[in-house]
């Protein structure tokens, strides 16, 4: 069942991932693994927070502009391992500087959507590896409990957040709903992230158009969804035929994450 997560100041998207039911009525278990937006705002308050869940291992998707730009700030604990795995395209990886000169550049021709679903596109195909390791990560259990976060705990740490909870036989309506939770929360954070790009493409991009890579939506994960089950048959077919992971490995996970 889901326990009650405290609040932090300065992180919007942090959730336990697990207190869900599967489809054969089990549950996935809370305090073992916790999702979020990137850590390097955290207040003392929040930082106490973030020790008070006994982490093992804190597992960065960001890239390595991203985190030059907002190192993580976290709770000085013995033995928490700090690991970055970067989910992105490399052409996607931009500084603030070279940010500002595609946006300011190409904003007339950016379809923002055709972006977010190539990204999505990407993460599934070209950083397979990186899938591969976060889940055999995960599957240890001297790493858990474990955070997994990227900039706004949305996509790239959504993905590999449904893919978990699918892997743990949580309904895929089940992990939609957990999926699309990210839009209340992140909503104050990315409103302000929202008139950061206006101002930096000199107010070219109007509101509806930045709108697709501020939020989620149901056809990010459901056409990926498509994709896995498309190409390999099950999410399982895909981490296993696609991403190179054993068998025994997302066993561990279930072993692991299931009441």
């Amino acid at each position: 069942m889901t326990t009650t997560i405290k609040t932090f100041d300065k992180l919007y998207n942090f959730r336990d991932i697990g207190g869900l039911k599967t489809t054969d009525g089990r549950y996935m278990k809370s305090g073992v693994l916790y999702r979020s937006d990137e850590l390097s705002r955290l207040t003392r308050k929040d930082l106490t927070t973030l020790e008070s869940h006994n982490l093992k291992l804190i597992i960065d998707l960001r890239t390595e502009n991203e985190r030059k730009s907002k190192p993580d700030r976290v709770p000085l604990i013995k033995n928490l391992q700090q690991i970055h795995i970067p989910i992105y395209h490399d052409s996607q990886d931009f500084s603030h500087k070279e940010f500002f000169k595609f946006l300011t550049g190409n904003s007339k021709d950016l379809d923002f959507e055709v972006l977010i679903k190539d990204f999505y596109q990407s993460m599934a195909t070209e950083r397979v590896a990186e899938i591969n390791q976060t889940l055999t990560l995960i599957s240890q259990s001297r790493n858990l409990p474990a955070l997994i976060h990227c900039t706004g705990g949305k996509d790239r740490t959504g993905l590999l957040s449904a893919l978990i909870q699918l892997t743990c036989g949580v309904p895929f309506e089940t992990v939609m709903q957990e999926y699309l939770r990210s839009n209340d929360l992140i909503e104050p954070r990315m409103k302000k992230i929202e008139r950061f790009i206006r101002l930096m493409s000199l107010f070219q991009i109007p509101r509806e158009r930045i709108k697709p890579v501020l939020i989620v939506k149901a056809d990010y994960l459901k056409d990926t969804h498509d994709y896995m089950l498309k190409q390999f048959g099950s999410v399982e077919g895909f981490l296993i035929e696609g991403c190179r992971i054993e068998k025994r490995t997302l066993q561990n996970i279930r072993d692991l994450m299931l009441d």
